[in-house]
């Protein structure tokens, strides 16, 4: 026993040490743990949170104490995430948003704002009282109360716009109050934006922006105090309600005053007093983003409107599929004339020639990549934050995340470049004379590419747009001014600025003559949408630009630190029990005269990302032969050992039971994928698992880990499989096959007998029908292939909340398909036709399809010429699990 516990603890430490890191730094709050090359930026980190620290604790009225933050590099990925259970542990990416992407997320500094998001999350969610501190040691696993709040993501977006009027998606109108605005007559419920239904094409705004607008209302309506007040007692009330099992008050009536609802709909009424201009509107799409709009063309050849569309529909709910486009329209009828698929973080038309700034994944690490999608030709790939083409001349922004330094080059691999900007470049476009960059700290600068040299630059915090581009004599862009996002043209030639427009809330514009088109909201259909509208062009001068806001700087002076090592730190860490739950497992013999109590103990440890597991649980059975008399029996001694880690491209879980040596293996990889295009990828995958039997599940019952599934037949499995993700008709296609040998005993796993596949298949026909399929089939007979395959149908779009709001139905509709299926009266499997009425259904967050259908044989069945069947599934698709049946 003492070796394999040996050899899981060797392994624990080596899956621990592989990563690449190179150290940590120990500041008075923090530990900061960074890969190769990132000490300068660990330092940075580390002043960064010990100065924002305190203004955040007194803001939530918590400190976490000590944390932990680690620094990660996966490429052109950003992102930031708390986990508050285990050692308290931040991990920030270390690339920031580029284009469109940070409209949506608009910091002006990446970690500074990202630090203030995620350590609110830290002290929101670790607030506790005295009952759940106890709470916590008595049963050994954390119990934050905060961590079913309803506003976990309020405070942060809170927070990160609360210091500079330059940062902070609360700063952003267009992702703020205008989105709250157009929502007026679909607004979601409390309970709605916590589901965020992906078929909703505000999709996390929901979760985040709503959220943290209501979080606004409240702060402003009542104070600070009151929400700090508020964050104690339902804390305080959580914990209780674990205790005794029922609530004890309303917390929003014993702090603000009213319920819950009278304060909702306050902050709804609060909006109604918003203003903005409802120009002509050219073209809209209900429930669909558009994210940026170009002319392509000229006028007197026909040119076009070309937006780069997301749209959603009920096929997105069933099949997990959005569709991106190129939709191209004409600005005189308002009518599209076309589309090309394609998803990107940026697009650019160079005469006939469509380019493409795409985002591609590779074992865990993310790159940009630019496209000439008219050749289907890849251009360039790497850390481009930006990139600009005129004339087939392209200019690429390379950012260096270690330096925090953006290279302009010709080639991305050169070591030559023609300008550097200390700093993050998050747009770029190109003119005859000049190239135009937009930067994450707000300022445009015009360089000359042949010089390398600085012509101009726009140093105005008022957080720009998510664009600038050339036109005329100068540069387009817009900027924040109140509750509006105004549309300017800077002159370089006169040094002089042009606002376009008055009150607009725009995501972007483009001119054509005298007309301006801008991209914004519209209000219709049962999610609301966007669309193009139009005005004429108003030119009024500014020397200087309007209203300049003040950009907060946070005085980030040097804090004291030591440099230490990073395995003895993580051992450290690892080697401290995340949990010490104690449990208790009775069980009654069949004729309930004696009964077997069973204690244990799970120990958890975790290394600090909390991607690797150890769990170690000491078992102890204890027999009581008559259970109508108090004398117990000692029964024997086991012990559970289990380990589960989950990297970016492959997993492994493992377990082992002594003295009866069962145990269990799984092992996914997934290996570098193959690219055909810049939407047609094939991903090969390899998969392993081992039991000693099929019931062994000790894994679930003695582990508050768990373990992960995988495609299996007996207890014995291999498997490789290859999976495809590309698009068919302008439709975005997935499908897979898999290719299995499963066998109870291990001479015989790659025998004849032993060899299956399966395989699926999914396609949104449209954003309401949807086409999939499954098939299962033994190589030894492939007459006995298992297969179903569907089209589902949605008639009906309207949603209904129950039972406060704890229960939602959304979309309903017919499938219909064709399968084989078991029968208890016949050994082989029935084809079959079918259709079912489906209801999808949301449960406490969980997403259900009940169904009630009928099937009918292709075999005469004895007495019945088909059945009826009430069931329930995760999808409209395939039959569901039948909870009754019936003969007609």
């Amino acid at each position: 026993m003492s070796k394999m516990v040996s050899i899981f603890f060797i392994t624990v430490l080596f899956i621990s040490s592989i990563s690449s890191f190179a150290g940590v730094l120990h500041f008075e709050h923090a530990d900061v743990v960074y890969p190769e090359g990132y000490f300068d930026i660990a330092v940075l980190v580390g002043n960064v949170f010990e100065t924002i620290r305190k203004p955040i604790v007194d803001m939530i009225g918590n400190d976490p104490g000590r944390i932990s933050i680690v620094l990660q590099d996966k490429g052109t990925v950003s992102n930031g995430y708390t986990n508050p259970l285990f050692h308290r542990t931040i991990v920030l990416y270390v690339w920031p948003p580029e284009s469109w992407i940070h409209f949506y997320l608009p910091l002006e500094d990446w970690y500074t704002y990202l630090i203030i998001h995620e350590f609110t999350h830290m002290c929101h969610l670790t607030y506790q009282d005295e009952f759940s501190k106890i709470i916590t040691v008595l049963t050994g696993v954390p119990f934050y109360p905060q961590m079913n709040s309803q506003y976990t993501e309020g405070p942060t977006v809170f927070a990160e716009s609360s210091f500079s009027l330059a940062s902070g998606r609360l700063n952003n109108p267009f992702m703020s109050n205008a989105l709250y605005y157009y929502s007026l007559p679909n607004f979601p419920s409390f309970a709605y934006k916590e589901i965020m239904p992906k078929d909703d094409y505000r999709g996390g705004l929901l979760y985040y922006n709503f959220t943290a607008g209501f979080y606004k209302y409240l702060v402003e309506t009542y104070g600070l105090d009151k929400m700090r007040k508020f964050f104690e007692l339902t804390t305080r009330l959580s914990s209780l309600k674990a205790i005794l099992n029922f609530e004890l008050s309303d917390p929003y009536k014993e702090v603000f005053g009213k319920n819950f609802s009278e304060i909702y709909t306050d902050w709804i009424m609060s909006l109604t007093k918003l203003r903005y201009r409802f120009d002509k509107l050219v073209y809209k799409q209900e429930n669909a983003s558009f994210m940026k709009i170009d002319y392509v063309g000229r006028p007197e050849a026909g040119g076009k409107l070309a937006l780069m569309v997301e749209s959603f529909g009920a096929v997105t709910s069933y099949l997990g599929t959005t569709f991106s486009d190129v939709v191209f329209v004409d600005p005189k009828s308002g009518k599209p004339t076309g589309s090309k698929p394609v998803s990107a973080i940026d697009l650019k038309f160079d005469g006939d020639t469509l380019y493409a700034l795409v985002k591609s994944s590779q074992l865990g690490y993310v790159e940009n990549q630019v496209w000439n999608l008219t050749k289907n030709s890849l251009l360039s790939r790497g850390n481009i934050s930006a990139f600009a083409v005129r004339n087939g001349k392209i200019y690429y922004a390379v950012f260096d995340s270690r330096r925090v330094k953006t290279l302009i080059k010709e080639k991305v691999d050169s070591p030559q470049s023609i300008f550097e900007y200390e700093g993050y470049v998050r747009y770029m476009d190109l003119a005859e004379e000049f190239l135009a960059l937009l930067t994450s700290d707000n300022k445009i600068i015009l360089i000359d590419p042949e010089k390398g040299s600085e012509i101009e630059r726009i140093d105005d915090p008022n957080m720009k747009g998510p664009y600038v581009k050339t036109w005329q004599n100068g540069v387009l862009f817009s900027r924040v001014e109140g509750d509006y996002i105004i549309p300017y043209y800077f002159d370089l030639k006169e040094r002089k600025f042009y606002r376009l427009a008055t009150e607009t809330v725009l995501m972007d514009f483009t001119i054509l003559g005298e007309d301006i088109y801008y991209v914004s909201y519209v209000p219709y259909g049962l999610t609301g949408g966007m669309g193009v509208y139009t005005t004429k062009v108003s030119l009024e001068p500014y020397e200087v630009l309007p209203s300049p806001v003040k950009s907060y700087r946070f005085d980030l002076s040097e804090k004291p630190f030591t440099k230490g090592d990073e395995l003895p730190f993580r051992l450290a860490k690892f080697v401290t029990p995340v949990t010490w739950a104690p449990m208790y497992l009775p069980q009654s013999s069949e004729d309930e005269e004696s009964a077997l109590h069973t204690f244990f103990v799970i120990f958890t440890f975790a290394n600090i990302e909390s991607d690797v597991f150890l769990v170690l649980t000491p078992i102890v059975d204890i027999l009581q032969p008559n259970i109508a008399e108090f004398s117990f029996l000692f029964s024997g001694y086991r012990q559970f050992v289990g380990f589960l880690t989950s990297k970016d491209w492959w997993a492994l879980s493992a377990s082992y039971l002594y003295p009866s040596n069962n145990y269990s293996l799984q092992l996914a990889v997934e290996f570098p994928n193959i690219q055909f295009g810049h939407h047609t990828k094939l991903y090969p995958l390899l998969t392993a698992s081992f039991k000693s039997s099929e019931k062994y599940n000790f894994d679930t019952i003695f582990s508050l880990v768990g373990n992960f599934q995988l495609p299996a037949v007996s207890s014995k499995n291999v498997g490789f499989g290859l999976g495809l993700q590309s698009n068919v008709f302008g439709k975005p296609v997935s499908a897979s096959v898999f290719l299995l040998t499963s066998a109870d005993d291990y001479a015989k796993l790659f025998g004849v007998d032993s060899y299956f596949v399966s395989g699926n298949f999914s396609m949104p026909l449209s954003t309401d029908v949807s086409f999939a399929g499954i098939f299962d089939l033994n190589l030894k007979d492939a007459s006995k292939v298992f297969y179903d395959t569907s089209l589902a149908f949605t008639l009906f779009k309207d949603k209904a909340e129950l039972l406060g709001g704890n229960v939602l139905i959304k979309n309903s509709g017919v499938t219909v398909g064709l399968a084989n299926f078991k029968m208890k009266e016949f050994d082989e499997l029935i084809n079959g036709l079918y259709s079912h009425f489906f209801v999808e259904m949301y449960i406490q967050g969980f997403k259900l399809y009940p169904s009630l259908g009928v099937i009918f044989p292709m075999k005469e069945l004895e007495g019945a010429n088909g059945l009826f069947y009430v069931g329930i599934n995760t999808s409209p698709h395939a039959l569901p699990i039948t909870l009754l049946t019936g003969g007609f």
